[in-house]
């Protein structure tokens, strides 16, 4: 009997399972779960809601990023639970249950990415393929230990995705280790130049933006980070309340992509009535938004944008929190934690960056905690190649 079968509440009862169709390449025998988002030709996709299910069509093609691990010699697992339809960060879906987080007990693994996230954590799968809207690969990555990766926007195909919000959709993946995590960038991304990141940026803003007990440890982080590059660079926001609109912004932004994406599918008569209260309340939500309000949150994101240009470039790198906690536990109310949370997370998928979590932290709880490296659009082999040489003087210097 597969490890699919034996741990319903990570892995979906539909699709492959112990799928392979090569057996060599770069990721040879590396087992694979995918987030049910992704097409498989002949398969059908529930993207975390059974009437979803019902109503899918059998894809015709196999999603091209699952086709390039297959070819790179995977073997698909399985497909893994996720929130519905990705529009949540919480891993609890309401009609497939919540996956008890394998690096500590009682507590979330994060979402919506979290089937995917709680197999590479409890070692039933070696590589996690998920996707990340508004930190649906980093939370679980931050909840769970992993490395986890966020793309920059658009630099991997999304054909044979179902969507979210396509403008802050993005394909990634969780392991781990660092070396692999590279490995399967080395698989879906384009062909970039790696340069040298030999710069550390620090916004200190960031750092009040986590809960007080996580201060601390985030600066022994960042003084334990800052030997392995040459040059420190701290800067300033131009206005402090640039960091209180940032939720919001991307709440609008995502809300109106979300809305041009699904609108008539949204407003068939009953349709938001198969989805649990608060994510049905997140889609009226984002019908209700207006051209006006995205318009104002355009001008938001353009200086988020021009901020992230001036202070990064190909040979440097933002040092930031990924999530302002540990893992909450599980059926707590974290409603308000959400925008938290998409306050660090939007600054990622507002400038279109590449971010890396690495779960590097070392807290007396031993709950699974760390940090982010975030690089600009277009730099992520270069980013994965410094998060694996960090990663490798990190475990040197760790005492045994």
């Amino acid at each position: 009997m597969s490890d699919k079968k034996n741990n319903n509440s990570i892995f979906c009862n539909h699709g492959p399972t112990l799928w392979q169709t090569n057996q060599s390449g770069l990721l040879a025998n590396n087992r694979l779960a995918v987030k049910d988002v992704f097409a498989v030709k002949g398969e059908r996709n529930s993207a975390g809601n059974p009437h979803w299910f019902k109503t899918a069509k059998s894809a015709q093609n196999t999603a091209s990023s699952v086709n390039k691990l297959m070819t790179a010699g995977c073997n698909f697992i399985g497909f893994t639970h996720t929130d519905e339809l990705a529009y949540s960060l919480e891993g609890n879906n309401i009609h497939y249950g919540a996956a008890q987080n394998p690096k500590l007990k009682g507590h979330a693994c994060g979402g919506s990415s979290m089937g995917s996230a709680a197999s590479v954590a409890a070692n039933l799968a070696d590589i996690g393929l998920g996707t990340d809207t508004g930190g649906s690969i980093r939370i679980p990555a931050s909840y769970c230990g992993l490395y986890g990766i966020r793309p920059s926007h658009n630099v991997i195909e999304k054909e044979g995705l179902i969507p979210l919000a396509p403008s802050f959709d993005t394909i990634g993946w969780l392991t781990q280790s660092a070396e692999l995590l590279s490995s399967v960038g080395d698989v879906l991304l384009p062909q970039q130049a790696i340069n040298k990141v030999n710069t550390l940026v620090i916004c200190e803003a960031l750092f009040e933006l986590v809960d007080p007990s996580l201060q601390a440890p985030l600066g022994k982080l960042l003084e334990k980070t800052k030997p392995y590059f040459n040059h420190h660079i701290d800067f300033k926001l131009p206005k402090s309340s640039l960091l209180s609109e940032l939720a919001d912004t991307f709440r609008i932004l995502q809300g109106r992509a979300i809305a041009k994406t699904h609108r008539d599918w949204l407003e068939l008569p009953e349709q938001l009535s198969h989805f649990a209260p608060a994510i049905a309340a997140r889609f009226k939500m984002a019908l209700a938004l207006t051209e006006q309000e995205e318009q104002e949150a355009l001008k938001i994101q353009h200086e988020w944008q021009a901020i992230v240009a001036k202070n990064l470039n190909e040979h440097s790198c933002l040092f930031l929190p990924t999530t302002p906690t540990t893992a909450p536990k599980l059926g707590a109310d974290t409603s308000a934690l959400r925008m938290q949370i998409i306050t660090l997370s939007a600054i990622a998928g507002l400038s279109g960056s590449a971010q890396v979590h690495l779960p590097l932290a070392d807290l007396a709880n031993d709950h699974p905690y760390g940090f982010s490296l975030m690089m600009t659009h277009g730099n992520d082999k270069s980013l994965l190649a410094c998060v694996k040489h960090l990663a490798a003087h990190f475990k040197q210097d760790t005492p045994a």
